[in-house]
């Protein structure tokens, strides 16, 4: 086996954590980090993340700070804990003659915090808890794979290092403007070209997102205004990273508004989001003639 080739095979061997706890950015985030040649363990929660980095060591940890059961700042916390607690335990045996070296070489593992929220904000309180970095949402391929290499010292080995991607063209005449509710040559190019994929993704969100809004009116009714924002958190995020950006500037006002319990700018709000998602999937719909024609 060559040098190089040996580089390759090691490469693939490192493996991923991430805690994301939204569907539409699992999908991207584990779309990208395939193609880049690496292993990915998905998990949908803090609890979930700790669990997992107790029994397997990870190359790097992508967390998401909002999640439930367990946010990413508590899920870093005890993920630094319980190194600290095996590094004292290590120092112990070997002290008592009783060297392991299996265990013995472990090395803490890179956290990368992934926020939706202003990054300076967050820069601070990571740093406290042992997250090496943060990246913002919505999220960039060539960014996300840049600060793997930087926390990894690896390079990505499949087509997002460097390969030309497929045809990112739209499948009609009709490019992106400012006035279109996506922008699909953006989206198209985080996505490799990779239309099929990106479509497919794209009704998977405008469906759940039309269920997001049901649970949200029903929410407004009780007066829940955590389940108000937690939905349009989700949506912001799953938006924004589709390129859908008006859609997300919707979600994060209404996020803000739920927040602060503004009842009348949060109905205002929804009405809104409801408007704009029907303007999104009337473009698509318009614009992508089906899920074959796309994928040609």
């Amino acid at each position: 086996m060559t040098k190089s080739n040996t580089a390759i095979s090691d490469q693939k061997k490192l493996c991923i954590l991430v805690a994301e706890d939204n569907e539409i950015n699992q999908k991207l985030i584990q779309r990208i980090l395939q193609t880049a040649g690496y292993s990915v363990d998905m998990v949908d929660n803090g609890r979930q993340a700790v669990e997992f980095s107790s029994r397997i060591q990870y190359d790097l940890i992508l967390m998401d700070i909002q999640m439930p059961l367990m946010d990413g700042y508590e899920a870093a916390k005890r993920i630094r804990n319980a190194e600290c607690g095996m590094r004292n335990k290590i120092e112990k045996d070997t002290d008592a003659g009783d060297q392991r070296p299996e265990t013995s070489g472990q090395r803490p593992v890179a956290i990368v915090a992934l926020t939706g929220n202003d990054i300076e904000g967050e820069i601070e309180k990571c740093r406290s808890l042992g997250i090496n970095d943060c990246i913002g949402k919505p999220l960039s391929r060539d960014q996300l794979l840049s600060l793997i290499k930087k926390w990894t010292a690896t390079e990505p080995v499949g087509p997002a290092a460097g390969q030309a991607p497929k045809d990112v063209s739209l499948p009609v005449a009709k490019k992106t403007s400012a006035h279109q509710p996506i922008n699909l040559d953006r989206a198209l190019s985080e996505f490799m070209g990779e239309k099929e994929i990106l479509y497919g993704l794209l009704k998977e969100f405008t469906a759940k997102v039309r269920s997001q809004i049901k649970a949200i009116q029903q929410a407004i009714l009780s007066q829940d205004y955590k389940v108000v924002a937690q939905e349009a958190h989700s949506i912001k995020g799953g938006a924004a990273n589709l390129t859908a950006d008006k859609v997300a500037g919707i979600a994060s006002d209404l996020e803000k508004a739920a927040d602060l319990k503004q009842t009348e700018p949060v109905r205002h709000l929804v009405g809104m989001l409801e408007e704009k998602l029907q303007q999104l999937e009337t473009y698509l719909q318009n614009t992508i003639v089906s899920v074959q024609g796309v994928g040609k």
